[in-house]
């Protein structure tokens, strides 16, 4: 019986955590989105938040990008390897583009803060 209990408990905790994902960050992890595009830094394709400052946040915006995740269009960005095109549904598609124009430069800011936060904590105990 404690066997059960505890494999529910792990089940539960591992849903929880998978659940915390939005739909967009999990179809970058599964379409490897990150093989050539990174949130803060060119890789193969440009950053997440270059792709963020270029079209911006908006729900037509979110729209465009999903578009062309679909059908890229090598032009719009050169100097970068082809993207090719994604045939997946429209709506992964709205997911992926809600991630990268939205959530990731969100989670870039987050990101920058905590380690500033731990560079001066850092700093801070260095100094005493």
């Amino acid at each position: 019986m404690r066997f059960i209990l505890a494999l529910l408990s792990f089940l539960l905790f591992v849903l929880n955590s998978y659940s915390e994902e939005s739909l967009g960050k999990r179809l970058f992890i599964k379409y490897s989105c990150g093989s050539c595009h990174d949130i803060d830094r060119k890789v193969v394709g440009p950053s997440l938040i270059d792709i963020a400052k270029r079209y911006g946040s908006s729900e037509k915006a979110i729209e465009k990008v999903a578009r062309l995740i679909i059908n890229p269009e090598p032009s719009n960005w050169p100097g970068y390897a082809y993207m090719p095109p994604f045939k997946i549904p429209l709506e992964e598609a709205m997911a992926l583009a809600r991630y990268v124009l939205v959530e990731a430069p969100k989670e870039a800011q987050k990101k920058k803060k905590k380690n500033s936060l731990e560079e001066d904590l850092d700093l801070e105990l260095q100094m005493h």
